[in-house]
């Protein structure tokens, strides 16, 4: 198996378990955030997610516009790009209020972009260098261990959040 399908089949499963793990979210639970919490809301950590896939994917490897651009009039009625990188800043996690219909539509386009590219990606364009938040690393690096760990660890946190509630997190 290549990076590119390696990473596929880890994005492939969490984006499913992502789906499963929200099934039962209403915007209320959604959007709630927990006073004494560091962490902000579970509406937060699924736009971060979607956010740093499209920065990722659109911004740095295809160099081309956010998907977010065409789609924030569609996302819902408070979601704000939080810049780049786009960072989980407990200010903007507070702020942030989903109508997840609405944002799902965004998330799954960026995530259909994202299987588009590692569909397409050649194996020479790994090779190449890039600069970002992480310094200067290979186009394989970022696909690896930034892309394909991504998704995971936040699922785990909306999980636990979901647990502290006293809801099953993951569906497994």
């Amino acid at each position: 198996m290549n990076v590119q399908g390696a990473v596929r089949q880890q994005l492939s499963f969490w984006h499913q378990t992502l789906d499963q793990v929200l099934a039962d979210c209403d915007n209320e639970l959604l959007n709630r955030n927990l006073p004494t919490a560091t962490i902000s809301s579970i509406a937060s950590i699924y736009a971060h997610i979607a956010f740093v896939e499209d920065s990722i994917i659109q911004g740095m490897l295809e160099r081309r516009p956010l998907l977010f651009d065409a789609h924030s009039s569609r996302t819902g009625p408070s979601i704000g790009f939080p810049g780049m990188p786009p960072a989980m800043r407990l200010d903007w996690g507070r702020s942030v209020r989903m109508d997840l219909p609405s944002f799902r539509t965004y998330a799954t386009a960026v995530f259909a972009a994202t299987e588009s590219y590692l569909d397409s990606v050649a194996d020479a364009e790994l090779a190449r260098t890039i600069t970002g938040p992480f310094g200067e690393q290979s186009v394989e690096w970022v696909l690896v261990n930034v892309l394909g760990t991504h998704a995971s660890q936040h699922v785990g946190e909306i999980a636990a959040l979901k647990g502290v509630l006293g809801l099953k997190g993951l569906p497994f």
